[in-house]
C-alpha cells in the first residue's frame, strides 16, 4: 500500500475529482486524494530532512542501534536501588516526598516524577527504564545541532558537535546508568533554555525569554547543575557579538537569582546527606591545582577516550598533579589574555564555556571520592567539541568524510566500552583492573558477591578493602554483614565496632544488635535497636530487631505490634512476613501464618525455611502440605525431611 501510494505521489496520478456530479465513488476519490496527500506530504517532509541532515539521522540511529545493548541489561547496586528500585517513594508515585525531600544528596522532584513514571509503566523492567535515559540523550543531541549551527552558521561543523555528542564514549556513563536519569534530563531543559535565549536575541521576542526561563527552572528541579546556565549564556553572549559589555548581565538576573536559591538548596542537601568529602578539603591553593589538573583530564578523556573508568581517585604524585594542574592554567591564562588583547573573543568565549561547565565538579566544594567523572562531562563535552572544531575549522574542512570517519570510530569505542554496564560485577571488576586499590570498589565488589552468596569471594575483598582503607567505616560495616551472614557473630561484632568507633552509624548498630540477637543477648540487642529509634522512630530494621526480642521472650502481641510497623514502612521485605508468621503459627493462629508465609515466599522464593513453616501451616489447616514439605527438604532444611516422611510418605 506505501509503495503504490508514493507511485502515485511521483506520477501525480492523485486529486483529480470528476466533473459530472457527486457520486459516492467520487467522495471516496477525494477521501483517497486527501488521504494519499497526506502521505505524500509527510514523505516528502521526511525525505528532505534525511537529505538535508544525513549525518545527524545517521549518528541518532547508529546512536540507538549501540545503546539498544541496553534493553538487555540490569541496574547497577550503586544508587539504582534507593532512587528507583527499591524507593517506596518512586513505587508508590508520592509527589509530596518528591517536592520536599532528597534523594541520595541531591533536590531533584522532576526526575523522581519522571522515575515514578517510568516504574508506573515498566515496573522493575530495567529496559525500560534504560530507553527513558536513551531518548532523552537522542533529544539532546538534536538540540545540540540546532545551538551549534544557531552559533556558527556552520551546517558541517553543527553535524559533526552533535556526532561526538552523541557517540563519544564518555557519554555512556549517563545514558547506562539508570540513575543518571537526573543528568540526561537536566541538560534536556538546559539545552532547551539556551535553544529558547538563542531565539530571543534574535527576535527580542518576551515569550522566547520567558520560555528560556521556565526551561532552566525546569532544569534546576530535574538537578541543581543547572544553575551553571547563567554563566553560560554570558559565554554565548560573548561569543555572539564578539565584545563583552557589563550589560549582558542584566537580562540574567532572574536566572542568577534562581541559581543561587537552588545552589543553597544543594550544599545543604549534599551536606545532609554526607556527600561533602571533608578528607578531600585541601587548601584553597591546592584546590585550584586540583582543578588545572582535572581540566587536562578531561581534555585527554575528550581527544582520547581511552582506559575509560567509572571512578578516577586523586592522583598519588600529589605534587607532580598540581605543578601541572598550575601550569596548565597559566597555559589557559596567556592564550585568553592574548585572544582578548587581539580582540578576538570566539577561544576565550569557549574556554569560559567549558570550564563554567565543569565549575560545580572541579571539587572547590569537595564531595564523593573522585577528581573527576565521566558523567560531569555531559555537557560540558559540547563546548570540547566546538572549541576544538572551531580552531582546526581549516583543516576539518578540508577532510570530505571526516563526520562518517568520526561516527565509525566513535561508534566502534563505545560499543566496545558499554559492555562493563552488563553488571555491577562486571563494572565494578574494571574499575579495580584499572585501580586495584580502589576502596570504593573493592567494597562495592565484596558487597555485590555477598548478595549473591559467593561470601568467601566477597570476604576476600572487603578485607582488602578494610586494608586499603582503615578508617573508612563503610568497609568495617560490610564486613561485619557477611560475618554475620556467615553465622560469625562474634567476629561480626568486633567489625561493626570497629565502623561505629569511626562514624556514628546507624546501620552498624542494628547490625551490632543482629549480631547480639544471635547470641541470644537480647537487652543489648535491645539497648542497639532503641538507640537507633531515638534518632530514626521509623526505621524498620530497628523495629525489625526489636520484634524478633519480643518474639524470642514470647511477647507475642508485642513482637507482632513491632511487624506490623515494620511492614507498614517497607512492603517489599520478605523477612518482616516471615517473622510475622513466626509469632501468628506460635498463638496458633494458621490462617494468618499461611498469608505471611505466602506474601513471604513471594518476595523470597529462596527462603526454604519458609517453604517449611507454610508445611507446617498446612498441615494444622488440614491442607496438603507435601509440595512445600518437598521443596524445604531438597533445600537442606532438616525438619522438613522429617515432616516430609510424617505426612507424605
Amino acid at each position: 500500500m506505501l509503495r503504490l501510494r508514493l507511485i502515485q505521489c511521483k506520477g501525480k496520478a492523485i486529486g483529480k475529482p470528476k466533473q459530472d456530479g457527486f457520486s459516492f465513488q467520487e467522495g471516496s476519490s477525494r477521501r483517497n486524494s486527501a488521504i494519499n496527500s497526506y502521505h505524500c506530504n509527510v514523505f516528502s517532509i521526511l525525505k528532505k530532512v534525511v537529505q538535508e541532515h544525513l549525518v545527524l539521522v545517521f549518528a541518532l540511529g547508529l546512536t540507538f542501534l549501540i545503546y539498544s545493548k541496553l534493553l538487555f541489561y540490569g541496574h547497577i547496586s550503586w544508587d539504582d536501588p534507593e532512587m528507583v528500585f527499591k524507593n517506596k517513594a518512586v513505587k508508590e508515585f508520592n509527589v509530596v516526598a518528591f517536592f520536599s525531600q532528597s534523594f541520595v544528596g541531591n533536590y531533584l522532584p522532576f526526575t523522581m516524577l519522571l522515575h515514578a513514571k517510568a516504574w508506573w509503566i515498566f515496573g522493575n523492567y530495567n529496559g525500560g527504564h534504560h530507553v527513558i535515559n536513551l531518548l532523552l540523550h537522542l533529544l539532546n543531541g538534536i538540540l545540540v545541532f540546532q545551538i551549534t549551527n544557531h552559533l556558527f552558521k556552520n551546517k558541517a561543523l553543527s553535524d559533526l558537535t552533535a556526532v561526538v555528542f552523541l557517540l563519544h564514549p564518555l557519554q555512556i556513563e549517563s545514558v547506562a546508568w539508570i540513575s543518571e536519569l537526573k543528568n540526561v534530563l537536566s541538560a534536556f531543559f538546559y539545552f532547551a533554555s539556551i535553544r529558547y535565549y538563542l531565539l530571543y536575541l534574535e527576535n527580542a521576542k518576551i515569550k522566547l525569554y520567558l520560555l528560556a526561563f521556565v526551561w532552566f527552572l525546569a532544569g534546576c528541579l530535574s538537578k541543581s547543575s543547572v544553575v551553571i546556565l547563567p554563566l553560560s549564556l554570558m559565554g554565548i553572549d560573548v561569543l555572539l557579538k564578539q565584545n563583552f559589555r557589563f550589560s549582558y548581565l542584566f537580562n540574567k538576573i532572574p536566572f542568577l537569582l534562581v541559581s543561587l536559591v537552588f545552589g543553597i538548596i544543594n550544599i545543604k542537601t549534599q551536606m545532609a546527606d554526607q556527600f561533602i568529602n571533608y578528607s578531600h578539603a585541601f587548601p584553597y591553593h591546592e584546590r585550584l591545582g586540583y582543578a588545572g589538573y582535572a581540566l587536562i583530564k578531561y581534555l585527554i578523556l575528550f581527544v582520547f577516550p581511552a582506559n575509560l573508568s567509572v571512578l578516577y581517585p586523586y592522583p598519588s604524585n600529589k605534587a607532580f598533579a598540581l605543578v601541572l594542574g598550575f601550569v596548565f592554567l597559566a597555559i589557559l591564562s596567556f592564550i585568553t589574555f592574548y585572544n582578548l588583547k587581539k580582540r578576538k573573543y570566539a577561544i576565550p568565549a569557549l574556554f569560559f564555556l567549558c570550564v563554567s561547565g565543569l565549575i560545580l565538579v572541579l571539587q572547590f566544594v569537595p564531595f564523593g571520592e573522585v577528581l573527576f567523572a565521566d558523567r560531569y562531562m555531559y555537557v560540558p563535552l559540547v563546548y570540547f567539541s566546538m572549541l576544538i572544531l572551531f580552531v582546526c575549522r581549516e583543516p576539518v574542512a578540508k577532510i570530505k568524510y571526516l563526520s562518517y570517519i568520526i561516527i565509525g570510530a566513535l561508534a566502534v569505542v563505545t560499543f566496545l566500552r558499554l559492555e562493563v554496564w552488563k553488571s555491577s560485577v562486571i563494572l565494578y571488576t574494571d574499575i579495580l583492573k584499572k585501580t586495584p586499590d580502589s576502596f570504593v570498589a573493592l567494597n562495592s565488589l565484596g558487597s555485590e558477591l555477598m548478595m549473591q552468596n559467593e561470601d568467601k569471594k566477597a570476604l576476600a575483598y572487603l578485607e582488602k578493602s578494610v586494608k586499603v582503607s582503615p578508617e573508612n567505616y563503610k568497609g568495617h560495616y560490610n564486613k561485619g554483614l557477611l560475618l554475620l551472614k556467615t553465622n560469625k557473630p562474634k567476629e561480626a561484632i568486633k567489625s561493626f565496632n570497629k565502623a561505629i568507633t569511626l562514624f556514628d552509624y546507624h546501620k552498624a548498630y542494628i547490625g551490632r544488635a543482629s549480631a547480639y540477637f544471635m547470641l541470644k543477648d537480647i537487652p543489648k540487642a535491645m539497648e542497639d535497636a532503641n538507640y537507633v529509634l531515638k534518632n530514626e522512630p521509623n526505621h524498620a530494621k530497628a523495629l525489625f530487631v526489636l520484634g524478633n526480642c519480643y518474639n524470642s521472650l514470647n511477647q507475642l502481641d508485642t513482637a507482632i505490634s513491632f511487624y506490623h510497623k515494620c511492614i507498614a514502612i517497607s512492603t517489599d521485605d520478605g523477612d518482616f512476613y516471615f517473622r510475622r508468621a513466626i509469632a501468628y503459627g506460635k498463638k496458633q493462629d494458621f490462617v494468618r501464618c499461611l498469608e505471611d508465609l505466602n506474601q513471604s515466599i513471594v518476595l523470597n522464593p529462596l527462603n526454604f525455611e519458609a517453604f517449611y513453616w507454610r508445611g507446617v501451616a498446612k498441615v494444622n489447616l488440614k491442607q496438603n502440605p507435601c509440595t512445600d514439605l518437598r521443596i524445604a527438604a531438597r533445600n537442606n532444611i532438616e525438619p522438613a525431611v522429617q515432616a516430609y516422611n510424617k505426612f507424605c510418605r
